[in-house]
């Protein structure tokens, strides 16, 4: 909840501090902390996501690494033969031409550069039939993939703490086999980040929906209220508030680290 004013402060008396600020200053602190957590997730999240990305693009690497040294060896191998004296000049020439035109076009294919441009192009092209799937849904399918995507949240995170908790509850009661459920419980947590996406994707159609059109003129009408303009105004003030005391405890620290280095 942010609100701009372009007034001038002597036409902000409304904004008086009275009784109805017992109700409006704790209620503005929690949503401040609860958008800066927001936030903070946000960005966990997205590095999380750049690391698996990258960890998926070294383990392709590696694979194809593997695969090409393997093909190396063949390669040689077949070269060996080829200058077997006791194969017909046909079947030599052949075994050259194999490797000399399949391995050596396939060859370049393998090397890091060419796997991590196919991979972006790959993801490129992923991202944008993702996209323009949901473009094409109608405004009531894209208001339930945003439902589903926001009871899918809460509900993976409780489904894989309740598995890690059986697990370990019973762990000398279950098989030993069934501890290998703790890595699906950790896919089921982290499939979260793979249906966030979607949210951010459906919500162009969603918002056409009739339902959607009612909350939002709801929402500008709450918003046109002076309590809830109040409310904008002291969130403005917090946020001021935290950004000067952090800027005052940044400035102190870097006092009393340049008082240690004299």
């Amino acid at each position: 909840m942010i609100y701009h004013s372009d007034r001038p402060a002597a036409a902000r008396g409304e904004f008086r501090i009275g009784i109805d600020d017992a109700i409006i200053l704790p209620t503005v602190v929690i949503a401040f902390l609860a958008r800066t957590l927001f936030q903070a997730a946000f960005v966990i999240i997205t590095v999380a996501s750049a690391i698996v990305f990258a960890l998926f693009l070294w383990v392709m690497i590696f694979l194809l690494l593997v695969a090409a040294t393997a093909g190396d060896g063949i390669a040689w191998l077949i070269r060996r033969l080829a200058n077997l004296q006791q194969l017909s000049a046909t079947k030599r020439k052949a075994l050259r031409n194999l490797v000399d035109r399949r391995w050596s076009r396939l060859r370049p294919r393998l090397s890091r550069d060419a796997v991590a441009l196919t991979m972006q192009r790959v993801v490129q092209r992923g991202l944008f039939r993702f996209f323009q799937s949901f473009a094409a849904l109608s405004p009531r399918a894209a208001l339930l993939v945003i439902a589903g995507v926001m009871l899918w949240l809460p509900l993976s995170a409780a489904i894989s703490i309740a598995m890690h908790a059986v697990l370990l509850a019973n762990a000398a009661l279950l098989p030993a086999w069934a501890q290998l459920l703790h890595p699906v419980a950790t896919i089921i947590a982290k499939s979260k980040l793979l249906v966030l996406p979607a949210y951010p994707a459906a919500w162009p159609q969603a918002k056409k929906h009739a339902l959607v059109q009612v909350g939002l003129r709801c929402m500008d009408r709450i918003i046109a209220l002076k309590s809830a303009r109040k409310t904008a105004h002291r969130y403005q003030q917090i946020k001021k508030a935290f950004e000067q005391v952090i800027n005052v405890g940044s400035r102190a620290r870097f006092t009393h680290i340049n008082f240690r280095g004299n």
